[in-house]
Parts: structure tokens; sequence; C-alpha cells
């Protein structure tokens, strides 16, 4: 399961450009599946086709491009301590909100998860990726019972 710890230690690992605070919590999102030991197998406009589950390489890709559609995010995960059975995310940013979907390979229903942007990225600029987030402890809390425990099978 994710922590704030390890959503930070993803986040200072990658590196990534944010354009904006809706960035920021779709990375924070990222994070929490790759530190729950998820690999990305695609991500930005590939992963938000219709057949995206099933288009998506075998092998494990970077995150290039993750947040090139404007208020849509999308990655597409495997679980080597699951099978590889793929999991797809989607976000959408929905004014201060940014709305998270999951799908899992076989399944028909989608697990949600709305967001408060506000209430986890901090306003000040700074190159400490650290320090550009508030309460994500929180926000790993609820990424682990509302998405992760229902998608590795523990739910």
């Amino acid at each position: 399961m994710a922590t704030e710890q390890s959503i930070v230690a993803v986040i200072r690992a990658a590196r990534p450009s944010f354009r904006n605070r809706h960035d920021k919590v779709a990375f924070a999102v990222h994070a929490a599946f790759l530190s729950s030991g998820y690999v990305l197998n695609s991500t930005g406009a590939s992963a938000l086709r219709d057949d995206a589950l099933a288009s998506a390489p075998a092998f494990e890709v970077g995150i290039e491009n993750w947040n090139e559609v404007e208020d849509h995010y999308a990655f597409v995960y495997s679980n080597p301590e699951e099978g590889s059975k793929r999991v797809i995310v989607k976000c959408l940013a929905l004014n201060n909100q940014l709305a998270v979907d999951v799908l899992e390979e076989g399944s028909s229903e989608p697990l949600h998860l709305k967001i408060n942007v506000d209430e986890f990225v901090e306003d000040k600029q700074t190159t400490d990726f650290g320090a550009q987030f508030k309460n994500l402890g929180k926000l790993a809390s609820a990424i682990n019972v509302k998405l992760l425990k229902k998608t590795d099978g523990t739910s």
C-alpha cells in the first residue's frame, strides 16, 4: 500500500514536470500505484484510447507525455504480484476536483475517487517536490482504501 513517504519518493525519483495543480495530484495518484507494486505500461494519449487495456505493451514504459492531454490523465498498469492483470486509471480535472476512475481488466464496474485538489497541493513554488504537497498521508489513505485495496484482491 502507498504511504506519504513512498509517494514522495516516487515523485522525487521521477522529477516530473507539472503544468498545474491537477498535474500534481494526478501524478501523486500515479506514484501511489507505482509504490504499491504496479508497473506502468502506457500513459498519456495512448492510455486514453478505448482499447488501452488491450493494446498497452506488456513491458514497462517511462512517464514521457503523461500530461500531454489538457485536463485528462491516463495510466495503464500491470501488477506482477497479481498475475500481471492490467488496471487502467483515468483522471479528469473538474474545477478544483480531480475525478479518478479505475477499471481492472475483466471487470465492468469502475472504482471512483473524487479528490479536492486544494486539500493536497501547496500554493508555494519550490523545487522541493515534497514541499509542493500537503496532507499526502490522507491522500495515500484514500487511494489505498478506495482504489488499491479493491484492485489487489485484498478488499
